[in-house]
């Protein structure tokens, strides 16, 4: 009796022992790939934003500027959706 229950809880803390591992494992993988996300987020963006520059230049034959400086400013966008009536 008491050999299956020593094995039973061996089994078990072997079984947590294991999901401690994985935990740590996914958290090193995700931080990992933070980097690798906010580079292709970073590439998206400026990707928008000569898209952007380009269609207000086809479309106004200028560039026109909004902000008072040259440096580049993450553009902000605020949806705000439309009120529908019944």
């Amino acid at each position: 009796m008491h050999l299956f229950m020593a094995y039973g809880y061996y089994k078990l803390f072997y079984g947590i022992r294991e999901q401690h591992e994985l935990a740590r494992e996914k958290i090193w993988s995700r931080l990992h790939l933070v980097p690798l996300l906010q580079a292709e987020e970073d590439r998206d963006q400026v990707r928008r934003h000569f898209a952007d520059r380009a269609r207000e230049k086809e479309l106004l034959g200028t560039e026109s500027k909004v902000y008072n400086s040259d440096r580049f400013v993450r553009p902000t966008f605020v949806y705000t959706p439309s009120k529908v009536t019944q």
